[in-house]
């Protein structure tokens, strides 16, 4: 079972302390940030083709192979940043927290997992981790999937996903 969280209600969401089990998982995915994402890449693409084809063919002719593809990978590295931003993603299932930010993917077990913050200013929650040998301090990682232009949906999930830490990640020992 799956739990799309993109501001809808079903089942799967309505139980928000739910212990996951098996193959079951929640999704956090900032819907208006990847609709953003997109808007603007199309935006930034239309733009590109019609400044190219605006100036004059002699103009164009002036450009050589190699200027050309330049111009064309500035355009298609924008596309893939804002792209891959609005595909940011948190997936939590019965082993742990799979937090994917931009181009990189990182799996968490609970029992790394300390907790959620998600300050006033901030703009979007952090993942706190425990202290381990490479962090003795512990460590905190971004989390993308979750952004504060969500306003009360994005506390909402925040609240979801510490829900789903309390009950996965093992108590801390005082």
């Amino acid at each position: 079972m799956t739990a799309q969280d993109h501001g809808t209600t079903d089942s799967a969401s309505t139980s928000r302390a739910a212990q996951l089990t098996g193959d079951q998982k929640v999704i956090f995915r900032s819907a208006p940030v990847l609709r953003t994402a997109i808007s603007l890449s199309v935006l930034l693409v239309a733009s590109s083709l019609f400044g190219w084809y605006m100036l004059d063919a002699s103009i164009r002719a002036k450009f050589t192979g190699l200027q050309i593809a330049t111009l064309a990978f500035f355009v298609l590295f924008m596309v893939g940043m804002m792209l891959s931003i609005g595909l940011s993603t948190i997936v939590a299932d019965a082993r742990g927290l799979t937090v994917r930010n931009t181009v990189s993917t990182k799996f968490h077990p609970w029992s790394e997992v300390e907790g959620v913050t998600f300050g006033s200013g901030d703009a979007w929650p952090y993942l706190v981790l425990r202290p381990s040998a490479d962090h003795p301090e512990g460590n905190n990682r971004m989390m993308l999937g979750i952004q504060r232009v969500e306003g009360d949906a994005a506390v909402e999930r925040v609240r979801r996903l510490r829900d789903l830490v309390r009950l996965h990640a093992p108590a801390t020992a005082e």
